[in-house]
């Protein structure tokens, strides 16, 4: 009987140390994985990905129907050579300190010439964390627009 209780109490401890083990494990997870939140927010590199874009047919459509406001981001010399008629020109670098001329009632549609839309993303990103909820980034930017055959100025 005494071996019993020994092996019982090795198992005890055991399976006590296993518990332990696990517990730390799962803390540190959560730890991290908390972390990586925080530092997701912060990051708007991360989200900007996240940001729903508007394919060109249906900014097209919104674009015809007169519903929503055009945001060109790219540099005033790029604007002044071609844009999407009746488009707003803020550069990029400007959109912090002119955004808040923008009505916030109406969707935005933020359009550059990346290929892959970084900058129009980050815009609407910027946009939908100060109150323009339905901001969103053109799919294809201003070549896509152009490509599709849409009108454009000048």
């Amino acid at each position: 009987m005494n071996k019993r209780r020994k092996a019982s109490a090795r198992l005890g401890i055991l399976g006590g140390a296993a518990l332990l083990c696990l517990v730390a494990i799962v803390f540190f997870i959560t730890l991290q994985v908390g972390k990586q939140a925080v530092d997701s927010e912060g990051d708007p590199q991360l989200n900007a990905q996240q940001v729903p874009r508007i394919g060109l047919l249906e900014a097209y459509k919104t674009w015809s129907g007169g519903s929503a406001i055009f945001l060109d981001l790219r540099p005033r010399s790029a604007f002044a050579r071609t844009h999407i008629p009746g488009a707003i020109s803020i550069p990029a670098e400007e959109l912090e300190s002119r955004y808040l001329d923008l009505p916030n009632d109406r969707t935005i549609i933020t359009y550059c010439d990346c290929p892959l839309e970084e900058t129009s993303a980050q815009a609407a990103l910027f946009l939908r964390t100060h109150n323009f909820p339905s901001a969103t980034a053109l799919r294809g930017g201003i070549e896509g627009w152009i490509q599709s055959g849409y009108p454009i100025e000048p």
